[in-house]
Parts: structure tokens; C-alpha cells; sequence
């Protein structure tokens, strides 16, 4: 997670990041570097070489450049379905929206499958109707609220650090519209009966795929930052 926020810091210049020169996180010398450094990420010395050069390799991405544009994460309140809500889009540019990834592939064919498993189209539709309620609303004259589409910028986390840029399809932010829909009716469920119950309340089968069914191994991946 620290990597992650660090890489986010680097590349967007919303915060310090610092090495810690030290062997060990801990003990006196370290507790003075934090009180010395306390508004920024502090990193291992190999981590913060490790986060630089991806940054580096988000900066210098022709692909991801036209992404990078814009204003960097500004909170936005707004009301949906009866609840009050708010997103942070990493990035919100001239007609689009970016979120920033770390992550440990981003080779489309198993990003692809995280990024499903991670909700990110429930995540970026989120956003998309927090910058359509500010640029429907008389106060929001700037252009940057008429958003339509949604881009992921993910870095792999090991060398050589590619970069690969994803763009959401209507498809893809139709079906997170309905997991917004579908989370929104179960929290308000809850919240009028104050019952938050867990996933089952009965015992719940395990079995395993038909023999004839292809199984595929090694597609799982690991966020290092949201």
C-alpha cells in the first residue's frame, strides 16, 4: 500500500516522498525521521528506488501522457439514490477521467480479470456520476465536469515497470452501474432495519468445476495501491 501511494505521489505531486536511509523502520533514529517527515511517504531506501523508476515509467509513457492531464485528486460530494455520496477520481481531465494503478501485472489478459475481481467499473462509474451531478448543477462552469469516458493507468510493480493504459466500455460502466445500484439498495436495507447480516445464513457448498471444464492457473494479481 505504501509503495502504491507513493508511486501515486510521484507521479502526481501530492505529496512528499521520502528514503529512509536506515537498516530498520524502528527505534529512535527512525521515530526522529518520522517526526522530521511527517506530512510525507516514507519508504525503505529500495522501495523509494523501486517507486521512482516507476513513476519514471508512468512519466515518460507516450500512451499514458494524455491521461495525466488534468486535476489531481479533488473530492466530490454529491447526492445518489437517496444517499449522500463522494468520489475522488485520481485525475480529471477534458473529457475523461483517470485512475492511477499499481499493481503486479499489467498485462492486459490478467489486469483484466483483477480489475473485475477489484470492482474498478463499479469505482470509475462512481466517479462518473459525481462529475455529471457538478456539471448539471448552475455553479459548474468548467469544462472538466463534462466527462464521458474512463481510463485506468496501471505500472507493473517489477522491472522493466511497463505501463499499460485500459479504457472502460459502456458495457463494462453499465454493469458497474448496476453493482452501485445493487450495493445502494442493500446499505439503505440495513441501515432502515440496523440489521447488517453476513454473507450467508446457512451453510454454504464448496465444490469444484467439472472435469471437463478448463481450468486457468496464475491469472491472480496483487494491488499494491488503489
Amino acid at each position: 500500500m505504501q509503495l502504491g501511494a507513493a508511486v501515486h505521489a510521484l507521479v502526481l505531486g501530492t505529496q512528499k516522498v521520502v528514503g529512509y536511509p536506515g537498516a530498520t523502520r524502528r527505534g529512535k533514529e527512525y521515530e526522529a525521521f518520522q517526526a522530521e517527515h511527517q506530512k510525507s511517504v516514507i519508504l525503505t531506501m529500495a522501495d523509494y528506488d523501486r517507486a521512482r523508476r516507476m513513476a519514471d515509467a508512468v512519466l515518460s509513457s507516450d500512451v499514458a501522457k494524455p491521461y495525466l492531464q488534468g486535476v489531481y485528486e479533488e473530492t466530490l460530494e454529491f447526492p445518489w439514490d437517496y444517499l449522500n455520496c463522494r468520489a475522488t477520481p485520481d485525475i480529471r481531465g477534458k473529457k475523461f477521467i483517470t485512475e492511477l494503478k499499481t499493481a503486479s501485472t499489467s498485462a492486459p489478459e490478467r489486469f483484466h480479470w483483477h480489475a473485475l475481481r477489484m470492482h474498478y467499473h463499479a469505482q470509475m462509474m462512481m466517479q462518473l456520476m459525481a462529475c455529471d451531478y457538478y456539471r448539471d448543477t448552475k455553479d459548474a462552469q468548467e469544462t472538466r465536469f463534462d466527462v464521458e469516458d474512463a481510463y485506468i493507468v496501471c505500472v507493473e510493480s517489477s522491472e522493466p515497470y511497463p505501463v499499460t493504459v485500459f479504457k472502460f466500455t459502456v458495457r463494462a460502466l453499465d454493469v458497474g452501474y448496476k453493482l452501485l445500484t445493487l450495493w445502494a439498495e442493500r446499505l439503505k436495507n440495513c441501515e432502515l432495519s440496523q440489521q447488517y447480516p453476513a454473507y450467508s445464513q446457512a451453510v454454504v457448498e464448496l465444490d469444484v468445476p467439472d472435469e471437463e471444464a478448463e481450468l486457468v492457473f496464475g491469472d491472480t494479481t496483487e494491488e499494491i495501491a488503489a
